[in-house]
């Protein structure tokens, strides 16, 4: 994939190809477009450069041991009595009654903190950042998002409850709708219209590209990656260090969750957001990288750009809602 000057636009094969026009917010803004859809073509789309500041390394979380219970002694007092001026044998004393150690009640399981958030989403307090892209200051109110990505279980779920529509879910490389054993992987192959579709069914919506970088930041950490500043290495579902040829599970690294618990958020898939280059694009700004990047893309900054018509293996969606009253 080559990317030329701005004012260009290159037409994809395949279901889809990525629009490029000027950000929103700034008119000189670099971007780049994505040519092919599938899993095994082209590099994956590369944004703007990620220009944010350095940020603050992230504290490791505290890690909680784990409650032993200590078992009670058991006691046990044979007394002999030698009853005297007998020729018999000597009669032993039942042994003292021991008594059971005391029942232990454990340790509840830890239960995230949804901040008032329906169940499988944590709450995300709002703040003030700049973008790392084109250091546009902007604010974000406080909102709900998804902890996984919606998974094709899921999705195919929406399509039985005829909310959402399965047109063209098949058509990628990979794909993972109605594949055995794939249940569980994240839903790809939808453009930025099922994308939507999908969200509303669950009285959720989209996030906006603002609110999924806050998340990814870590919110005023101003972390690199969502889980700090370290380069990535086994955080993320990517190819920086072994070639995948596919999505990974939901959820299947714990250790590249953001300071709320939020998952894959960094590589496995794109995912879908509302804001797009401006008010008259039909492109919208995909992020987070996937499991076919090797570098800059998945950090918390980077910036893809699709058409909302676009569909490939690894794109796909995280949905948001706006956060109830504070508890």
């Amino acid at each position: 994939m080559s990317v030329k000057r701005w004012t260009n636009a290159f037409h994809g094969a395949h279901a889809g190809a990525v629009a490029m026009a000027p950000f929103a917010w700034v008119t000189a803004c670099l971007l780049a477009s994505v040519s092919a859809c599938g899993g095994t073509s082209d590099p994956p789309p590369a944004g703007p450069s990620n220009l944010a500041a350095d940020a603050s390394k992230s504290a490791a979380p505290a890690s909680t041991p784990s409650a032993q219970a200590e078992p009670a002694p058991s006691a046990s007092a044979i007394a002999s009595a030698a009853p005297e001026n007998t020729a018999g044998p000597i009669a032993s004393a039942a042994p003292a009654t021991t008594a059971a150690p005391a029942a232990t009640t454990p340790a509840p399981a830890s239960v995230p903190d949804t901040g008032g958030c329906p169940a499988g989403m944590v709450r995300i307090k709002g703040g003030s950042f700049k973008l790392a892209a084109v250091k546009t200051q902007v604010t974000v109110k406080d909102y709900c998002l998804d902890v996984n990505l919606a998974t094709t279980d899921q999705y195919a779920s929406c399509v039985q409850s005829k909310k959402c529509n399965d047109g063209a879910v098949k058509v990628c490389d990979p794909s993972t709708y109605g594949a055995e054993g794939k249940g569980n992987l994240p839903m790809i192959c939808i453009d930025f219209t099922q994308a939507t579709d999908y969200c509303k069914a669950q009285g959720k919506r989209l996030p906006s590209g603002e609110e999924w970088e806050w998340a990814a930041r870590g919110g005023p950490e101003g972390r690199t990656y969502p889980w700090g500043n370290e380069p990535p290495a086994e955080q993320l579902c990517w190819s920086g260090k072994t070639k995948r040829d596919g999505p990974c599970p939901i959820g299947s690294f714990p250790a590249g969750a953001n300071p709320q618990g939020v998952l894959d958020l960094a590589g496995n898939i794109f995912q879908w957001t509302t804001t797009g280059n401006d008010v008259v694009s039909s492109a919208r700004f995909g992020r987070g990288g996937s499991w076919r990047d090797s570098g800059d893309e998945v950090k918390a900054g980077k910036t893809a750009v699709f058409k909302t018509t676009y569909r490939c293996g690894y794109l796909g969606v995280r949905c948001a809602m706006p956060a109830p009253p504070a508890p």
